[in-house]
């Protein structure tokens, strides 16, 4: 009958996995930087920045927008329409 070669636990089998993963990565990662040399702007484009642009952040710097009594009127009348459609008056 075969032997089962090496041990039996699912814990080292786990270890060992991770750790060539690990070499891959490294390898993977030094074979990048070489190709990064070779082709210029390469580097500065997967360096990209993730996430919201610094700009875009949310500040309390804007002016609060002006309603005017007109414009005030209209929308009281259209949501008082809207509530009585729901309510089955109009």
């Amino acid at each position: 009958m075969p032997r089962k070669s090496g041990s039996s636990n699912p814990q080292e089998h786990i270890r060992m996995a991770i750790a060539s993963i690990d070499r891959q990565i490294k390898d993977l990662t030094a074979q990048r930087e070489q190709l990064a040399k070779i082709v210029p702007g390469i580097a500065s484009a997967s360096a990209r920045r993730r996430g919201r642009p610094v700009g875009a952040a949310a500040t309390g710097d804007k002016p609060k927008r002006v309603v005017s009594e007109a414009t005030k009127k209209k929308l009281r009348a259209a949501a008082k329409a809207r509530w009585a459609k729901e309510r089955g008056e109009g």
